[in-house]
């Protein structure tokens, strides 16, 4: 280790674990070598999650598509096949139905089906990944004789007072109370101790490692919470143009930069003074926001790099296939010399308070939680909202041979096929063991692109549409602080970092349930919460940008992404007395290759942004319809199907699927 390592603290005792419960697991030759099909001949051994101490939210190190959750899908896609019954051990067992794939989804589904059918349906859950959930991924730490807890993934229920029909009906039943929304969350927390956005300019693009915090107690009412990342806040947080230039006067960043950036935000130019009000809406629908600067504003590459990786981690993707239209209705400058306010206001385009989300200290794991406790009771106890934050799940509950709903991890799906008109069986792989069950209904709640490699009975345009889906690459980091003195010393609860190895960074949300409080003082141990959203430097189709960020988080350690945070956590907060060695406690890397679900149009190579795009597109072009239509007693669910990322999608798709399998009969 040289010396720059041990200076960021990596010699220090954190966990770093690139394997799952505490052993490596030889995935690769050895799963489809004679070993395995020898294996089948006897009972397969105890699954993992009946270990004693099994509890997947406490892992640390890499976790998201951790190591062992798709090796065996690649060796699926890449010709290996699972298609004789000789190769797989009969369990015995018949379901009414089996869900493969166990995230928000794939549980919602569960949830509607038992709903409908009574709590003595025989439901068995399949799971490629160690926990349930998905991308709701909970992070849990123990330090200082505390709990805490942050989010690996889905990040909260936003604006669920326009939730569709059936995920408000979920939401509700399971007990969740949105109208307590503003009072789990302190919204003047870290206002009242002079805590702001910020924006932290880093040397290897501008010259200088500069962290600039905003102005202190100026906040829009509809964002008093301060998360909107900037420069989306530059005028919410930071004031009047006035206070914008004097904010860009404490930046590294050139005059002529700073001219163009203030110009953007003050309105004082129509950039296209020539085209109607719809004129203009439909031309900034079609060019991206990187190409509006370069083609109709004319900026420099300073402004463009400012402004390039803005809001990434809600998007997944940078401005460079960002819609103009779209990007200006989250905050993007422009729309007031475009003269597109009231029509941003005007209620055709959605938008709410962001007081209203709501949030638990996992995120949406949290509603994974409240599902599975729904379906399994003696998982853990408890009957509300607020003692699920605290709720100490006992992992062995979850395949029990009397329970009626069985949840099996580390089991991966590799045969789904009809056996007859009535039944579908499906063979999954689960350690070293390969073993079939039969079902009367069958529900894909996975990644569409894998279902043509496991279910090959599919008719050729169905698998040829689901193998098209594309999803954005993500990752969604959790850091434990000994403490937060350097934040408060600097001014700041979040940052924008437009050119570092994490675009944004913030603080845990101020959250209070009445079994869990998050940090109220500075000097206490808390989460901080980065994403890093892999993007190309070349301009390629959003596909091609995908692919490249996939294989980046793939081939990335453990050790790199831990190196790159601390020492972009000691560059941005050194003025506050920062030190990562000292500070930082335990680092989970949630790595998404396959992250938010999106639509894609393969002739115009245009993402699906939102659904108002997407209305324009024929119907033959909206793969996700095709591909996830019924096939015999096979239904499809997950945010896919939606062509959406949203967790109100993935719910209502799991609906949809119970539906069609009842309707069917």
């Amino acid at each position: 280790m040289n010396k720059r390592d041990r200076i960021l603290g990596m010699n220090h005792d954190i966990t770093r674990r690139d394997f799952i419960n505490g052993t490596s697991l030889a995935i690769g030759s050895s799963l489809i070598s004679p070993a395995l099909k020898a294996s089948t001949a006897a009972k397969p051994l105890s699954s993992a999650q009946n270990m004693p101490g099994y509890y997947p939210p406490t892992l640390e190190g890499m976790r998201g598509s951790h190591p062992g959750s798709f090796e065996l899908g690649h060796l699926i896609r890449d010709g290996k096949r699972w298609d004789k019954p000789s190769d797989s051990l009969d369990t015995g067992e018949i379901f009414d139905l089996v869900v493969v794939g166990g995230g928000i989804s794939g549980l919602a589904a569960a949830y509607f089906f038992q709903k409908e059918h009574g709590t003595d349906t025989r439901i068995l859950i399949i799971e490629n990944h160690d926990d349930f959930g998905g991308h709701a991924k909970r992070n849990e730490f123990q330090y200082k004789d505390r709990t805490l807890i942050d989010l690996g993934g889905a990040e909260f229920i936003e604006n669920p007072s326009s939730y569709p029909k059936e995920a408000r009906a979920l939401i509700d039943d399971l007990g969740i109370d949105i109208a307590q929304s503003r009072e789990v969350f302190d919204h003047e927390l870290y206002p009242s101790l002079g805590l702001r956005g910020g924006i932290f300019f880093e040397s290897n693009t501008f010259g200088k490692d500069k962290l600039v915090a905003g102005k202190e107690g100026i906040r829009n009412s509809k964002r008093q919470s301060g998360y909107v990342t900037l420069p989306a806040e530059l005028e919410n947080s930071i004031g009047s143009q006035e206070d914008v230039s004097a904010f860009l006067d404490q930046s590294p960043l050139s005059t002529i930069a700073r001219e163009e950036i203030i110009g953007l935000f003050s309105g004082s130019i129509d950039y296209l003074s020539e085209l109607s009000l719809d004129e203009k809406v439909i031309k900034l629908s079609s060019l991206s926001y990187s190409d509006f600067l370069k083609e109709i504003v004319g900026t420099t590459q300073e402004t463009l790099d400012f402004f390039h990786m803005w809001r990434t981690s809600y998007m997944g993707h940078a401005l460079d296939l960002t819609p103009t239209f779209n990007g200006m209705r989250y905050g993007l400058p422009g729309a007031k010399g475009l003269g597109l306010i009231d029509y941003l206001k005007s209620g055709r385009q959605p938008h709410h308070d962001n007081q209203n989300d709501f949030h638990f200290p996992d995120g949406n794991a949290s509603v994974a939680r409240l599902i599975v406790r729904r379906l399994i009771p003696n998982i853990a106890s408890g009957n509300s909202m607020h003692d699920i934050v605290s709720a100490k799940f006992d992992y062995s509950e979850l395949d029990q041979t009397e329970s009626p709903v069985k949840i099996r991890l580390n089991s991966t799906a590799v045969n789904v096929q009809h056996i007859n008109a009535k039944t579908v069986e499906i063979t999954y792989v689960e350690g070293q063991s390969a073993n079939r069950v039969r079902a009367k209904n069958c529900i894909m709640a996975c990644y569409h692109s894998v279902i043509p490699y496991i279910c090959p009975e599919l008719p050729t345009k169905q698998k040829e549409s689901l193998r098209k889906t594309i999803r954005t690459p993500l990752v969604s980091i959790s850091v434990l602080l000994d403490n937060w003195n350097a934040f408060e010393k600097l001014g700041i609860k979040s940052a924008y970092c437009p050119s570092s190895f994490a675009s944004d960074i913030r603080l845990a949300y101020p959250l209070k349930f009445d079994d869990y409080q998050s940090a109220t003082k500075p000097d206490e141990p808390i989460m901080l919460h980065m994403y890093r959203i892999p993007v190309s430097g070349n301009t390629l189709f959003a596909r091609e940008q995908f692919r490249l960020g996939r294989h980046e988080l793939l081939g990335m350690s453990f050790e790199t992404f831990e190196r790159n945070i601390r020492d972009q956590l000691n560059k941005m907060l050194k003025d506050g007395g920062f030190d990562s060695a000292r500070d930082i406690k335990g680092i989970i890397v949630n790595r998404w290759p396959h992250g938010y679900a999106v639509g894609y149009n393969y002739e115009s190579e245009m993402m699906g942004w939102d659904f108002s795009n997407q209305q324009e597109w024929p119907e033959e072009k909206k793969l996700w319809l095709s591909g996830r239509v019924r096939y015999g007693r096979i239904a499809f669910a997950n945010s896919d199907a939606d062509a959406s990322a949203m967790s109100e999608a993935a719910i209502e798709q799991g609906y949809r699927a119970t539906q069609e399998l009842m309707d069917s009969l």
